[in-house]
């Protein structure tokens, strides 16, 4: 396990310090895709990797690097500072964790300042809390969902923003 460590901490070295040069990076979205896994750390996510897995964890100040390339609430990234950059699109990511309890996270991206109404909904389609119904500005942001008053079970939480409509299942396993 260790060897695998090592190996995975002179991986991710290799591959960001020519990327920590030239900026950002731009992949698309299904090259994302080959691998598992999903840890969070000071604004990024690592959700699967870029081609073959690598299994191992790396941390340090303020950061846990598990499987793969970080991402920046969703936005390919290389893992260096970017700024403040906009989102290019309407996009709800999955809560993590999930299952949850008692709490749980929903990140979403706004390309403009728009009305979001999130809501979470019961497996029978009931409505049984609403998480955000406000105008919000453009750029990345956070929901967090409590258990407190909630059966355990399947529920849906419905994003919808502009035109763009999207839903998430969310396990609460009390």
């Amino acid at each position: 396990m260790k060897r695998r460590i090592s190996l995975l901490v002179v991986a991710v070295v290799f591959l960001l310090l020519p990327l920590a040069s030239s900026g950002q990076i731009v992949m698309p979205h299904d090259v994302m895709g080959c691998g598992g896994g999903e840890m969070s750390g000071v604004g990024n996510i690592v959700r699967g990797t870029l081609g073959q897995g690598c299994i191992g964890v790396v941390s340090g100040t303020g950061y846990i690097h598990q499987i793969g390339f970080w991402y920046l609430f969703g936005e390919p990234g290389t893992g260096v500072d970017e700024g403040d950059l906009n989102p290019t699109r309407y996009w709800l990511g999955q809560n993590h964790p999930n299952p949850f309890n008692p709490i749980t996270t929903l990140k979403f991206s706004l390309p403009q300042e728009t009305h979001v109404t999130m809501k979470l909904y019961d497996a029978t389609g009931r409505e049984v809390r609403t998480l955000v119904d406000d105008a919000l500005p453009a750029g990345y942001h956070s929901t967090v969902v409590e258990a407190r008053g909630l059966a355990s079970g399947i529920y849906f939480c419905r994003m919808v923003a502009d035109r763009f409509v999207e839903t998430r299942k969310l396990v609460l396993l009390k």
